[in-house]
């Protein structure tokens, strides 16, 4: 091999991309982050900060106590129908409060009050953070990782079997191993038909959720299936429900809705987690549901904050349902409203005698003070009764993580489709396929998974090139 220019290259500069350098800084190995956008973060900057751990420090100041990786095995697995990577996921269990841990190191704060069930398991494993992407950031700067943005690379340089640089902007960069962790894909039309149709048979609807990352394209696939790595988990993925009023950052619909499906029936807890919310959807026929409230629902609802945010990250977690964009959507006639519950049925296209039962069923379970039918919970309950009554179409189709992607071993090496590793090659973060599973586990895996196996890879990736003469 010609002569390195680092010993290791990690393609992309969100969390797993800089959870690789940082460990491969501290193994002793010279490593570049080569980040094709502007800035460094990736998704990881633009997500919720959540990260899914048992066994933690911050579980136990919080009164946790005995939660285990073997209990979170247990939970992902069974959760998937055991359609997932046992061994991927078993790392991933067990190295999640490490993971944690070493954040905490590095400044990141997660406030053990904010801790929460963030899938559909019982145990809070779901770590709301703050900092958790500026604290990565500002760790690779200290121990002098070296970066280059507005830096794309195109190609793998691959010399008698092995990957043994990069080339990028008409620049080869040679190095002893590389890491690529350059995330999904959800901002690639053409990378979603093929990999993800579910989402994609949306159409317009469809988007991911850091759309504000232009670069989130699916590079690292296509640069690993150009070396023949193999693609595994096809269409899998988060798919989040969305009014299709905007275009926003956004997970949970609020529970003071009513959620029929085309027929105009309930069919789920309106409050359920995101981490099942849209597969529910996507169960009902065309995939589509109607968020069906009442006044009293929007005047009261839209504008109660104890809604807006469940996961305490900072911000609105549900824009779309704001009191004044509502508003403004009835007033555009995005939003339909009728006088009567028949009437709006009849605008919506649903049987109005099943949209009535519905109604009168949760309206009665609602002066109860009970859901008799999905057991949801709220402060407040809110039934349809005081006109007008609104209706808007609802679909899971916004893409919070995808589940396509290249397939590794326990090391993070990635495979051919032989199963035989790329040598030279390792991988880290959404851009793998093998850490979704049939089902996401809940809020916090994908920064799991960027955490785990990018220090798995940047630690197996600088072993393995300062082994290279």
């Amino acid at each position: 091999m010609k002569s390195k220019d680092f010993d290791v290259i990690i393609i992309g500069g969100g969390g797993g991309g800089l959870s690789a350098a940082i460990m491969a800084k501290e193994a002793g190995a010279s490593c570049i982050v080569l980040e094709a956008d502007t800035k460094l973060g990736g998704a990881t900057a633009w997500s919720g900060g959540v990260f899914y751990a048992a066994g933690t420090s911050v579980q136990r100041a919080a009164g946790i106590e005995g939660d285990t990786p073997q209990a979170m095995y247990d939970y992902i697995m069974t959760l998937a129908g055991w359609e997932a990577n046992p061994k991927i996921f078993r790392i991933l269990s067990e190295q999640s409060g490490a993971g944690l841990e070493w954040l905490i190191e590095m400044g990141v704060v997660f406030p053990p009050q904010y801790l929460v069930c963030s899938g559909v398991d019982t145990v809070p494993r779901g770590h709301p953070s703050q900092g958790l992407a500026d604290a990565l950031i500002n760790t690779a700067g200290a121990k002098g990782v070296e970066t280059a943005l507005n830096t794309r690379v195109e190609s793998l340089i691959v010399e008698d079997g092995r990957v043994v640089g990069v080339r990028a902007g008409g620049t080869e960069l040679r190095a002893g191993a590389v890491v690529i962790a350059t995330g999904g894909f959800g901002n690639s039309e053409e990378m979603i038909k093929r990999l993800y149709p579910t989402a994609a048979a949306n159409g317009a609807w469809t988007y991911a959720v850091h759309f504000r990352s232009p670069y989130i394209l699916g590079d690292g696939i296509k640069l690993g299936e150009a070396v023949g790595a193999e693609i595994v988990g096809h269409d899998t993925g988060l798919l989040l429900p969305t009014s299709g009023l905007g275009k926003f950052v956004e997970a949970f619909m609020p529970p003071w809705i009513t959620l029929v499906n085309t027929d105009g029936r309930r069919f789920m807890d309106e409050s359920a987690p995101y981490a099942v919310s849209g597969y529910l959807i996507n169960a009902q026929p065309g995939q589509r549901a109607f968020a069906v409230f009442d006044e009293v629902a929007l005047v009261e609802g839209s504008q109660d904050m104890r809604y807006a945010d469940p996961y305490n990250s900072g911000g609105v977690a549900m824009p779309t349902w704001e009191y004044n964009l509502l508003r403004q959507s009835i007033d555009n006639g995005k939003i339909f409203k009728a006088d009567t519950l028949r009437e709006l049925a009849g605008k919506i296209g649903v049987y109005p005698e099943i949209l009535e039962a519905t109604a009168e069923r949760y309206n009665a379970d609602c002066d109860k003070g009970i859901d008799s039918d999905y057991f949801k919970e709220m402060p407040n309950r809110f039934p349809l009764r005081k006109a007008p009554f609104y209706a808007r179409e609802v679909r899971a189709c916004v893409i919070g993580q995808t589940g396509a992607g290249l397939n590794v071993n326990e090391q993070a090496q990635v495979l051919d489709r032989l199963g035989h590793t790329i040598p030279g090659l390792y991988a880290g973060g959404e851009v793998l396929g093998c850490a979704m599973g049939k089902r996401y586990s809940g809020g916090g895996m994908g920064i799991c998974n960027a955490i785990v196996f990018g220090r798995i890879a940047g630690t197996a990736a600088a072993t393995d090139a300062m082994k290279q003469a």
